[in-house]
């Protein structure tokens, strides 16, 4: 954070010369573009104070400067030859006003790039005007002249008839002038003047590339803005009274927003590894995201030819679409590391699950990397055709570029689904270093061409401030809770499928909480998300961790079944400590086995950091609200999601469906449930010890039913992959091809990366 500080103030510092920001919003390239196109044309000729060997660059590395600063605005005849350019040509191109051209001659003539006001011109524009008035005058008459500076101009009197009469034709400026031509590269000793051609050419080729370089930061902009905001106005819907529930609604939902692009799949990977199919409703923000960026990319520009920056239109288009492309690539970048953050302001602006932003995330993401490759290969083909590929190679921000291009590569190809559901802590460990690794090779990249110059490095600090910031807030939220201890435990009667942790001395509320065991490995950093199933002041202090070993796996069903009860009956009347938070997790490969193996012998105490919980799935209880029944269907550990829910809502008639393989899971959670019902609450539980939820009568009954009156119905699913695809596909289907069915409001409970 020092670091970024104090990168952000010597940013601020270096670009007060022509504004701060990006270039078009806030900075400016070449303001008043006739004048630094004078200057272009001359600034490589030499002076009589320019060193006659010097491997010092006073310039940039594609447009290098033999002369000094200092050099420049001593030179009396560079001054004089800058006046007569200025006074010929502005007043017929873009017409800057007398204090803007006052404004460049003071801080521009030394750098002719950034301003920088420590470089004084030896003679003011006004000075300099007159004495190059003069100069003209002895020309013409070739004799010598009384200099008077009463004659001073005001900057837009230009009636000396010393020059033919200046106007602009389709070609370019029509002047002539007494005094000798300059052409770039000659010895510039005497006031001279700047021929038609050789100022347009400047001037075409410096107003196309700031103009392009405008629209680089505006559609990159642009596109961010978007992805960012076009949530917000469509989650403002659910304010409407009425709309969300209404048949119409219910309609397009069916139709429009819930079902998967194709098929019946979406949490379920399609075609085994590839990825995620989208919602409809996703894939809709997806086109309109990924249509800004091919539209973007490829329009508009801006060209004129001929010019001095590029010789052709060809590698015109090649440079300026490969420039877009980078600028586009880290509007994306900032986007997708926003939707990647756990305290992302858009999860409670939008109340979006934070699934859909990991899916944007990843989308956001696929165009970052294609504008970064594009970018690299356009440049790579410019200077491979038009440029000098060699002497670029070696250059550093070749070196960062590089760099940067790799990572991007890399983060693409460690984050495809096949690598993070086989390799998940890999995934998570890579993905951060490869993340940086790209935004220090992006800020390399931009500092080592043009320092804080062109505003290019703010999309970095954008970035890293967005990544910094949520790192911040998940410390602050760890602090809030302290070094915790964890019991856990293999669940009796579970075969080693299912792990209770329960963390001592809290109570974390509701939503999936990221737990970090520092003891448990070696990647000590690691967070892993877990549904907060309950704490112990909502089923009372009777719920502690079981200590039991599993039953005798030999032993028939019933004998089991007694050994389960039993088990967690003994644990129910061990003494526990005042708060507990209890959490269940299905073992699986990484942090869960490791935690499945500590426990095998018995249950163990680990030291615990916690961050979180979070409401990862939005404001489902206000989103239940507005119906006037509920189904909450679970599978297997996906139970732990719906038991908050089921405690918040209790003045709604409410039905839970429970699926699971395991007897011990059944007898864990038992506990919770009676609870609900203790509590007094409306809620009618079904569970299914080993044996599948007959979903379609489920669904088909609640949908045609009138409980509640016939009012919206309530359907929150969660649970293995293909049991809510299933569920999903079903309501949408029902909705739309069956009989009268109600309104509803479907809620996937679903975390997944």
């Amino acid at each position: 954070m020092k670091f970024l500080a104090l990168a952000a103030a010597l940013h601020a510092a270096g670009v007060l010369g022509d504004g701060t920001g990006f270039i078009g919003l806030g900075k400016t390239l070449y303001n008043p573009t006739c004048a630094f196109a004078c200057r272009n044309v001359i600034k490589g000729c030499k002076l009589l104070c320019t060193p006659e060997k010097s491997d010092a660059n006073h310039g940039t590395a594609h447009s290098p400067v033999s002369t000094p600063p200092d050099c420049f605005v001593k030179d009396a005849a560079f001054l004089k030859t800058m006046a007569i350019c200025l006074d010929t040509y502005c007043p017929i191109s873009n017409k800057p006003d007398l204090a803007l051209l006052e404004d460049y001659w003071s801080s521009h003539l030394g750098t002719g790039t950034l301003g920088n006001a420590k470089h004084v011109p030896a003679l003011s524009y006004p000075d300099a005007l007159a004495a190059a008035r003069l100069d003209e005058e002895r020309v013409r008459t070739n004799t010598t002249v009384t200099e008077d500076h009463s004659s001073h101009p005001n900057g837009t009197d230009h009636s000396s008839h010393l020059r033919k009469r200046q106007f602009m034709t389709e070609a370019g400026p029509e002047i002539t002038s007494v005094l000798p031509t300059i052409k770039a590269g000659q010895p510039l000793n005497v006031t001279s003047f700047i021929a038609p051609k050789d100022w347009q050419k400047q001037y075409n080729g410096m107003l196309d590339f700031e103009l392009n370089e405008n629209g680089h930061s505006i559609y990159s902009l642009a596109t961010l803005l978007v992805a960012i905001l076009l949530p917000i106005p469509l989650s403002l819907l659910r304010f409407i009274p009425g709309v969300v529930t209404s048949r119409p609604w219910n309609a397009l939902q069916s139709a429009v927003i819930n079902p998967a692009v194709l098929g019946k799949r979406h949490r379920e990977p399609a075609a085994g590894v590839v990825g995620l199919v989208p919602t409809r409703g996703q894939a809709l923000y997806i086109f309109a995201i990924s249509l800004l960026n091919v539209v973007f990319l490829v329009a508009p520009y801006v060209y004129h030819q001929p010019q001095s920056t590029f010789p052709s239109r060809a590698s015109q288009q090649l440079s300026i679409i490969g420039n877009r492309a980078g600028a586009m690539a880290m509007g994306n970048t900032a986007g997708l590391f926003l939707f990647a953050a756990r305290n992302n302001l858009l999860l409670w602006l939008t109340d979006w699950s934070y699934s859909t932003y990991l899916l944007l995330h990843r989308w956001l993401g696929y165009w970052a990397v294609l504008h970064t490759v594009l970018h690299s290969l356009m440049l790579w083909m410019y200077y491979r055709t038009y440029g000098n590929y060699d002497a670029e190679l070696v250059r550093p921000y070749w070196i960062w570029g590089i760099v940067a291009t790799a990572a991007v590569v890399a983060l693409f190809s460690s984050s495809l689904l096949v690598f993070r559901q086989k390799l998940y802590e890999f995934f998570l460990a890579s993905h951060v270093a490869l993340s940086l690794v790209f935004l220090v090779g992006y800020y390399y990249h931009i500092w080592y061409v043009y320092t804080y110059s062109w505003g290019y490095e703010i999309w970095m600090f954008l970035a890293a401030g967005i990544w910094a910031t949520d790192r911040l807030f998940r410390l602050a939220r760890i602090a809030l809770h302290g070094y915790r201890t964890a019991v856990v435990s293999l669940l009796p009667g579970t075969d080693g499928e299912y792990l209770r942790i329960d963390v001592e001395g809290t109570h974390l509320g509701e939503g999936v909480a990221y737990l970090t065991f520092p003891t448990l490995g070696r990647h000590f950093w690691e967070s892993h998300p877990f549904s907060v199933a309950f704490n112990s002041s909502e089923v009372g202090e009777q719920d502690s961790p079981p200590a039991s070993p599993s039953p005798n796996p030999s032993a028939d069903g019933k004998e089991k079944e007694a050994a389960v009860v039993a088990a967690v009956s003994a644990a129910a009347v061990q003494p526990v400590p005042a708060k507990i938070t209890t959490l269940f997790a299905r073992v699986r490969t990484g942090a869960t086995r490791k935690l499945a193996a500590r426990a095998a012998s018995g249950s163990v105490r680990l030291g615990v950091v916690v961050d979180g919980p979070y409401p990862h799935s939005g404001r489902v209880t206000t989103q239940l609200k507005q119906t006037s029944s509920i189904v909450y269907i679970a599978g297997g550990v996906g139970i732990t999601a719906l038991l908050p829910h089921l405690r918040h809502i209790t003045d709604i008639p409410s039905q839970l469906f429970w699926g699971t393989r395991q007897a011990g899971l059944a007898a864990s959670v038992q506990p919770a449930l009676a609870a609900l019902q203790r509590a007094g609450g409306s809620v009618e539980v079904e569970t299914a010890v080993g044996q599948r939820l007959d979903l379609d009568e489920i669904l088909q009954k609640a949908l045609a039913g009138t409980g509640g009156g016939g009012g919206p119905l309530g359907i929150v699913v969660c649970g293995p992959p293909a049991m809510a695809d299933h569920v999903r596909h079903k309501v949408t289907q029902l909705s739309r091809n069956g009989p009268a069915t109600r309104p509803y409001v479907l809620v996937d409970e679903a975390f997944g990366w």
